[in-house]
């Protein structure tokens, strides 16, 4: 079966603010609605200063495949003034439906930095469980709620308590190290994340 690709935009790129139904920005509805960045009118050039590579979409290369025939590629990373946004794609090579985030009402997907600081995961209303049918591939952003801090490595996880060694799971988990000082190579998956306190 050969995969189809899919751009899934729109369901994966859920605005930080719309999740948590704050207000403040001058944005307008039109662009929350569509994914695109909000415009920054009433901060001014002032607001980039204080985010991570000054608020520019650095490119990633990494890819780490999971025995359980998952593959998750991560082809960006941009710290925005509510949110930090991973572009990436996910190819299911396996025959059964997957999900990454297998309890959305859990806080099961995170980036936690160097520091020990939690973004965590603003599922997507269309799909909160991030799932990807058998045998597709699907592309998107991921929106953390908070923007990144200064930080010289993060890890990104995904279905925290899930198998990181399974070839049978349905739901593989994923501990992938940003490069956040570097310029992005392919890494290998990480150790499995500190323990929720």
């Amino acid at each position: 079966m050969s995969p189809t690709m899919f751009k899934l935009s729109l369901p994966f790129a859920v605005l930080a603010l719309a999740a948590c139904g704050q207000g403040g920005d001058d944005a307008s509805p039109a662009a929350s609605e569509t994914g695109a960045p909000a415009s920054a009118t009433s901060a001014g050039s002032s607001s980039t200063a204080n985010l991570w590579r000054g608020g520019e979409a650095v490119p990633l290369d990494v890819q780490v495949a999971h025995p359980s025939g998952a593959v998750l590629q991560l082809t960006s990373i941009q710290s925005r003034p509510t949110e930090t946004v991973v572009a990436m794609r996910v190819i299911n090579g396996r025959e059964r439906e997957i999900s990454l985030n297998r309890f959305n009402s859990n806080r099961n997907g995170y980036i936690v930095v160097d520091s020990g600081e939690r973004l965590y995961l603003s599922a997507p209303a269309g799909n909160p469980r991030l799932s990807v049918p058998a045998g597709q591939t699907m592309e998107g952003e991921l929106v953390f709620l908070g923007r990144l801090p200064t930080a010289n490595s993060a890890i990104l996880i995904l279905n925290e308590n899930g198998q990181t060694d399974s070839e049978h799971t349905n739901t593989p988990a994923f501990r992938i190290t940003l490069p956040l000082s570097g310029a992005g190579a392919a890494t290998a998956p990480a150790a499995p994340a500190p323990a929720a306190s």
